[in-house]
């Protein structure tokens, strides 16, 4: 697979989830070119805090990762809002969740709710004016390295079933599972650090993750007790050897 962009970092695709399309949530994927100079000019639109943040990564590919995702997220969010995409100012909730400041002077930046996800050659980015939503992007690494990190994903239910698959199937439900339950919880606005092991996303149909509570007083610790129940989710089309997934309220946003 080649990553030869002649004179940009990325290219942006948009990703048809029909079940999101039909809640007004917008998806689109980033291919980013790793082999592209940190101080390619797109990256020019970049607050000095955004290029200061890129700089400190150690790895080139790290900061390509994050330069060309922001890059992505400004140039959409600009599209959408109709300012040019480095006079987006961007705040964080108390919970560290980024978010448009109002200063656009357009009543859209109110309500237009983004989240972003990276992982190896490729980025998502999802948005929508009347839901809240989420999304993951992982690549799957199929060596096994997760199964440490089992007992803080999986709910009991989750674990006992993956473990009674074939292990050939491991690697892909841990990936999925994964990506769905980061997906929900950076939706919700917490973060992993809630605690992925409280709630299970598998269901009968493996393109439709449904979360419920395996811990029944488990929820969220925002004002308004959202749950993780409140969300709907779909797999997303990913490149092989990716798993992916894109989470949205179903209550509308106002």
């Amino acid at each position: 697979m080649a990553y030869a962009f002649a004179t940009r970092p990325t290219i942006n695709h948009c990703v048809d989830v029909p079940r999101a399309r039909a809640a007004g949530v917008e998806l689109m994927r980033v291919d980013i070119d790793l082999e592209a100079p940190t101080n390619h000019p797109a990256f020019s639109v970049l607050s000095a805090e955004e290029r200061a943040h890129a700089s400190r990564y150690i790895r080139k590919d790290d900061a390509l990762r994050f330069a060309a995702t922001r890059l992505a997220l400004r140039e959409t969010l600009g599209e959408r809002l109709g300012v040019p995409p480095r006079a987006l100012r961007f705040e964080r909730d108390k919970n560290g969740r980024p978010r448009l400041t109002s200063q656009e002077g357009t009543g859209l930046s109110k309500t237009l709710d983004f989240n972003i996800a990276h992982s190896g050659h490729y980025a998502l980015l999802v948005l929508s004016d009347r839901r809240r939503v989420g999304v993951d992007i992982e690549v799957v690494n199929r060596v096994g390295h997760w199964l440490s990190l089992s007992p803080t994903v999986f709910s009991p239910h989750e674990h006992a079933y993956v473990m009674s698959l074939p292990e050939r199937f491991r690697d892909d439900v841990f990936y999925n599972v994964w990506t769905a339950k980061e997906a929900f919880l950076k939706a919700l606005g917490t973060g992993i650090a809630t605690g992925m092991a409280h709630f299970s996303v598998l269901s009968g149909n493996d393109d439709i993750p449904v979360a419920s509570l395996a811990s029944p007083l488990w929820t969220s610790d925002r004002e308004d007790s959202i749950c993780v129940t409140a969300f709907d989710a779909a797999r997303c089309p990913a490149p092989l050897d990716y798993a992916a997934c894109v989470v949205w309220s179903r209550e509308i946003t106002t």
